[in-house]
């Protein structure tokens, strides 16, 4: 290679051919009627260039905003597992101190009828003794005869 074919080459680097929208050619061949042909060229390929560094940072974010929001979904649902294991937890908790409570409960009302049952018991043995206090006859009755019976013997 030749010291000019060098040169040339270092002053008009080769691009690969651009595909220039429709839109982009209009709106340049607009904006700029007056400036040449290689002006042209060049500010369609930036206006490209910047269309697809646009176009990729928008997937990449978009790609990036997915992963967030599936991130960001998992997380809640492991945290409301989480929550949903501490409820659980705490539901059980719950139920053994309820079950705990009752079976207190329960045998708190046996002591009671069982002590009520005594003093019930009690309390007719006392009624009943009473009773045999009251209706049975005095000594004096039980010792001595009684008028009708001293009166037939005389």
């Amino acid at each position: 290679m030749s010291e000019s074919n060098a040169n040339s080459e270092a002053t008009q680097p080769e691009t690969p051919p651009l595909e220039v929208s429709a839109e982009t050619k209009a709106l340049v061949e607009t904006k700029m009627p007056e400036e040449s042909d290689e002006i042209k060229h060049h500010t369609m390929a930036l206006i490209e260039a910047i269309k697809k560094q646009a176009q990729s940072s928008l997937e990449s974010a978009g790609e990036i905003g997915r992963e967030n929001y599936v991130n960001t979904m998992r997380q809640t649902q492991t945290t409301l597992k989480n929550t949903g294991l501490l409820f659980d937890e705490q539901w059980e908790s719950l139920e053994k101190t309820i079950a705990g409570l009752e079976d207190t409960a329960t045998k708190n009302w046996e002591f009671l009828l069982n002590d009520m049952k005594k003093w019930g018991d009690r309390l007719d043995r006392a009624v009943n003794e009473a009773w045999k206090i009251l209706t049975e006859p005095e000594e004096s009755e039980k010792d001595s005869p009684s008028d009708s019976d001293s009166e037939s013997k005389s």
